[in-house]
């Protein structure tokens, strides 16, 4: 073991561990192979080829412009708020995923306040690609799951959100529902993999009005549970993400609100 490493036990003990792929070791010793696609997604060491900014940056109005042009440059005459939608849906879908399964499957509180992360991005293209973060962050089984994804609901995705919204002119709502949809989607995938009452501990969060006495939940009511084909329940989201007004991309099927953009 590295003299930095601090290795309080792969899952049975709370504690701090600094081995740089110690998130992906604990991931697979937990779950197997069921979450594969999050492999490599959350970090403590910077992965060769990529940009490294520090998420505080990107509530920098010139800094996240600077991105999404970067970013519009593979979409040609795009609408930007369209652009911004898509770049957020990949940022966010990865943030909310992997921490949704740390904590429903291991009971994992990680560190990913707004100031304690790192984002890394495609050189070329400004794609994130990962995050990296301080720790691995600790077991916390005495925390309920509103104060165990604090540090990504309320102290990482409210001030950006409000920061791209006011940069940007793209609606709080809109973003709120990127990060909604994976959340919603994760959860049920959790269920369905392990444990039904683990999908209904992570659903609860989207129906709770209050995260405290004062804070409204932006997250409340962004999606709807319908009946897909063959029964099959689909969280559809209430706000458009406005993917179908980007050359090149698929619709969003079912789960759009709109008619026009599940194709």
């Amino acid at each position: 073991m590295k003299q930095n490493e601090r290795y309080a036990g792969p899952c049975g003990n709370a504690g701090y561990i600094d081995a740089p792929d110690i998130l992906d070791r604990l991931l697979q010793q937990s779950t197997g192979g069921k979450y594969a696609y999050c492999k490599g997604k959350f970090v403590l060491d910077d992965p060769a080829d990529v940009e490294r900014i520090e998420c505080r940056e990107l509530c920098d109005a010139s800094r996240f412009a600077g991105i999404i042009d970067r970013y519009a440059s593979r979409f040609g005459k795009a609408d930007r708020r369209a652009v911004v939608s898509m770049w957020t849906m990949y940022y966010f879908s990865t943030l909310a995923i992997s921490a949704t399964i740390f904590w429903l499957e291991m009971r994992r509180s990680l560190p990913l306040a707004l100031e304690e992360v790192a984002v890394c991005l495609d050189p070329e293209t400004a794609e994130p690609r990962c995050f990296v973060l301080q720790n691995a962050g600790e077991e916390a089984h005495h925390l309920q799951i509103g104060s165990a994804l604090q540090p990504l609901l309320l102290r990482h995705a409210t001030p950006l959100i409000a920061a791209i919204s006011e940069n940007t002119g793209v609606a709080r709502r809109l973003v709120w529902s990127n990060l909604v949809a994976y959340f919603a989607w994760i959860v049920t995938e959790i269920g369905r993999l392990t444990d039904s009452a683990l999908e209904a501990e992570g659903l609860e969060l989207l129906q709770t009005a209050l995260w405290s006495e004062d804070i409204p939940n932006p997250m409340l009511g962004l999606v709807q549970e319908i009946s897909g084909n063959g029964g099959v329940t689909i969280n559809r989201r209430r706000v458009c993400c406005l993917r179908y007004m980007l050359p090149g991309m698929a619709g969003c099927g079912e789960v759009c609100p709109l008619p026009g953009g599940r194709c």
